[in-house]
């Protein structure tokens, strides 16, 4: 007979699948022998529960908290979903606050200034300070017909004017700035005076990854570094670059670009592009070189804040030119170079208003260099940027020079300033309106892979044969493209290759594929950003992508909170009254340009869907190919529809089309 501590193991104690082991039987529990009986099997010995490790119970807190996060994640995704699909919550939200600064009364600022400056004749002593320092340079030259004169407009505005107070005859020389002396991104780079830069210089070449700083940074961080130094090697003894550039000054000039101006001053551009896109684009791009700086010298967020930072940006951006100047891994060559040219930057714009319209493809560039007073140049033999006159000037006219055909948006946001009315008339045709096309709602994921988020397109106000809407009407016709669309016209180009320039021959069939998902990357670009297919695919892709762009232009459109009139009545009302604050005038005239450009657009694409819609319309989707002789600029496809050509056709300036005249 065996002993109970060695009984065997009954027959079903397996079934709970939990390991056990014998203990001894307690003392006073009383143990009968066994009847043999299966049914009645009693076992004497009795088992208890394995005890887990410490190992084990921490393993399994830890899939329980992964359980029951993963579990909370899910449940707000569908609260989420739930309340975006019922209304009550939205899903739209900014990311992203630029950080902002704007002077709290820079009327009494401008009228201080000007007060100071005429009372003790400061701004003549300071530029004799900075000629002193021209003329210090190797061949530094300044005429003595030049001075620097002091102005308070009637709106309140201090501004300081560089003169004549003798006639110029053509092509005489009024300054020459030495080399030495010019603030150009190489030339601050090299500046080994100042901690910052070398440190940053040094920072660039450790780090891991290529880290580029953009050009007017360098003249950004070397205005910095000078500005902080002592101001008295900077009076009328010394003379330094910054000599007309004090602080109170970059705070008064400021106070007129937008980036800078308060929520009042903000308020008359809603609605517009400079508000809406291009002044969050600049602080974007400023406070992106600022975190560039942090990252390579982590000091530099101690030492200078981003207010400042953006200050002396603004000044660079708003004071700096573009000029040829020795290249730098080449000095026999020149490069175009942007730089702050001391006492030539500050020469005010001036341009004629126009006899007649321009347009996109006249010549921009010889129209702003024709009707400019002066000119700025390199000349290689004196080693110094000349300013030179290209007419002859008037004793107590200003110096002058032409900043380029450009947007009243344009000027104002880098300069401060807008032209008068009929130059938004007269320049209309060589502007442009921005207009998103957002990812649909149930974008498929054949297409989805090429582009993860919507983009924004510069539409211009009348199509020319260097500015046309190829690249918006490329994306459009990708957005609205199906698998019929795509699949179809491969197989088109596989007995017609022509259609198709970029085409280089059938694809090679794969083992496991998806159709559409490999036929559109054959037909369209889809390694361009945004993807673009460069020909239609059908008519009824080439119907839907224009109608695709005309329901977003309309609802761009919608977003102007006043009219054209409304605009224009502002404006007469205050050159009666001047009842307007500078800013406030100049943001009325930027949303009325705005809302002409947009309109001369608007007229276009309504007139191309109502075209496309007709059999004539059907036909003109075909496409041709342009001769290879022709010159296309701006990657203008050559292979095109043939409707294209109604596109570059000047419209009628007067004929309005009824769903855009809300804007009139």
């Amino acid at each position: 007979m065996q002993s109970p501590s060695t009984s065997s193991r009954p027959p079903d104690a397996g079934d709970s699948g939990m390991r056990r082991r014998p203990v001894p039987v307690h003392y006073d529990w009383h143990v009968t022998e066994s009847d043999g009986s299966a049914d009645d099997y009693e076992d004497d010995a009795v088992f208890e529960d394995e005890q887990p490790t410490k190992f084990q119970e921490y393993l399994g807190i830890f899939f329980d908290y992964v359980f029951w996060i993963l579990l909370a994640y899910c449940a707000m995704n569908a609260l989420l979903f739930v309340g975006e699909q019922l209304g009550i919550i939205s899903p739209q939200f900014d990311e992203w606050n630029p950080v902002r600064w704007f002077h709290h009364d820079a009327h009494a600022l401008q009228k201080e200034l000007f007060k100071n400056a005429t009372a003790s004749a400061a701004t003549a002593a300071q530029f004799a300070g900075l000629k002193k320092w021209i003329e210090g340079g190797p061949g530094g030259w300044v005429s003595s017909k030049l001075e620097v004169s002091d102005y308070l407009s009637e709106k309140g505005r201090y501004d300081r004017r560089l003169e004549v107070h003798e006639g110029v005859d053509k092509d005489e020389v009024l300054v020459k700035l030495p080399l030495s002396h010019v603030l150009s991104a190489d030339f601050c780079q090299q500046d080994l005076t100042d901690q910052t830069i070398r440190q940053v210089v040094e920072a660039q070449k450790r780090s891991s990854e290529p880290v580029e700083v953009a050009p007017w940074t360098w003249i950004t961080l070397y205005m910095i570094a000078h500005a902080r130094k002592d101001h008295a090697a900077s009076s009328s003894t010394g003379g330094r670059f910054d000599t007309l550039l004090r602080s109170e000054y970059v705070d008064a000039a400021l106070s007129y670009i937008p980036i800078f101006w308060d929520d009042a001053s903000l308020h008359w551009l809603n609605g517009t592009d400079l508000l809406n896109v291009h002044i969050l684009d600049v602080h974007a791009a400023i406070e992106t070189e600022y975190h560039k700086l942090n990252y390579l010298v982590s000091s530099i967020e101690q030492s200078m804040s981003i207010i400042e930072f953006k200050k002396y940006s603004m000044v660079v951006m708003s004071r700096g030119e573009t000029v040829e100047l020795p290249d730098r891994e080449n000095k026999s060559k020149t490069s175009p170079q942007l730089a702050i040219m001391p006492l030539i930057d500050l020469v005010d714009h001036h341009l004629p208003i126009p006899e007649k319209a321009l347009f996109a493809d006249d010549d921009l560039l010889q129209f702003q260099q024709s009707r400019s007073h002066t000119n700025i140049s390199y000349d290689a033999d004196s080693a110094a940027v000349v300013l030179k006159a290209l007419k002859p000037l008037e004793s107590k006219s200003a110096v002058t020079v032409g900043y380029g055909v450009r947007s009243n948006s344009d000027y104002l946001l880098y300069h401060g300033f807008t032209m008068p009315l009929q130059w938004s008339e007269l320049t209309l045709c060589t502007q442009y309106s921005m207009v998103e096309l957002p990812l649909p709602d149930d974008f498929p994921s054949w297409k989805s892979r090429f582009l993860a988020h919507a983009y924004r397109f510069a539409l211009p106000a009348c199509p020319s044969r260097k500015s046309t809407p190829h690249i918006a009407v490329g994306a459009a016709r990708f957005l609205v493209a199906t698998e019929n669309d795509v699949v179809d016209f491969e197989a088109r180009l596989r007995t017609e290759p022509s259609l198709l320039d970029s085409f280089s021959g059938p694809r090679e069939d794969k083992f496991l594929s998806h159709a559409a998902q490999d036929s559109v990357s054959v037909v369209c670009d889809t390694k361009a950003a945004p993807p673009v297919c460069k020909v239609p695919l059908s008519v009824e892709n080439e119907r839907a992508a224009w109608a695709l762009i005309k329901k977003h232009t309309l609802k761009r459109a919608a977003e102007h909170v006043s009219t054209i009139a409304e605009d224009e009545r502002l404006l007469a009302e205050d050159d009666g009254k001047n009842s307007f604050t500078i800013n406030q005038r100049h943001a009325v005239i930027v949303r009325r340009e705005e809302k002409m450009v947009i309109r001369s657009w608007c007229n276009i694409v309504v007139r191309t869907v109502e075209f496309l819609s007709t059999p004539a319309g059907a036909e003109a989707v075909v496409t041709m190919r342009l001769p290879q002789d022709e010159v296309l600029e701006n990657e203008e496809p050559r292979q095109r529809p043939i409707y294209w050509a109604r596109l570059l056709e000047k419209q009628p300036a007067d004929k309005i089309e009824s769903e855009c005249a809300f804007l009139r």
